[in-house]
């Protein structure tokens, strides 16, 4: 089987998971992510965080936004994709000036961001591997942006995301960490 066609059934058989997992389930189970993810050092260390806003089956980011952009609380700076062509650009996150998108996501409006800028970036996924490898969705959006980006990366899933081996091209980029609600996984390979 050609490793196209493999990542093609992989993402149908994650996306049959997520469907029959109740919505109040995974948000439960998103909710545990996010506080996962709030207590990481990493986090109090970075002033400039990429988060996404997440599509209704991946792990919400509600909280993630809010909290760390809470500029009453010595706020972080956070910065959203916005898919511009087939690339993603990186805008900064002002809650009164969201537009929708790409598949309707909300997207933040202002100037472009460097990636060069971030200092931890928090990376959705279709599934990962307990090596922190990651597969998306198939556009390649991350795989032309994460290359950009010496920070540290994190992937955040269900623990029905992880599976034994990700079919991996030249140009996927592995992750240095992939948090789940049931478990935190670090990149052999990267540093922790």
């Amino acid at each position: 089987m050609l490793l196209k066609e493999k990542k093609r059934d992989l993402r149908k058989k994650i996306r049959l998971l997520k469907n029959s997992v109740a919505e109040q389930e995974r948000c439960a189970l998103s909710s545990i992510v996010q506080q996962k993810v709030l207590q990481l050092e990493e986090i109090s260390n970075a002033g400039t965080i990429l988060l996404y806003h997440a599509l209704p089956d991946e792990v919400d980011t509600s909280t993630l936004l809010h909290s760390l952009s809470n500029r009453l609380s010595g706020s972080k700076r956070v910065l959203l994709p916005v898919v511009d062509g087939e690339n993603l650009v990186l805008k900064e996150f002002v809650p009164n000036l969201m537009q929708d998108g790409y598949m309707n996501i909300l997207e933040p409006e202002g100037e472009p961001v460097s990636p060069g800028e971030v200092d931890l970036a928090i990376i959705p996924g279709v599934a990962f591997d307990s090596r922190c490898n990651r597969m998306g969705r198939g556009k390649g959006f991350y795989d032309r942006l994460l290359p950009n980006m010496a920070c540290k990366k994190i992937g955040i899933g269900f623990h029905f995301q992880i599976i034994d081996e990700i079919p991996c091209e030249p140009f996927d980029s592995p992750l240095d960490m992939v948090i789940t609600d049931k478990q935190v996984y670090h990149s052999p390979l990267r540093f922790v």
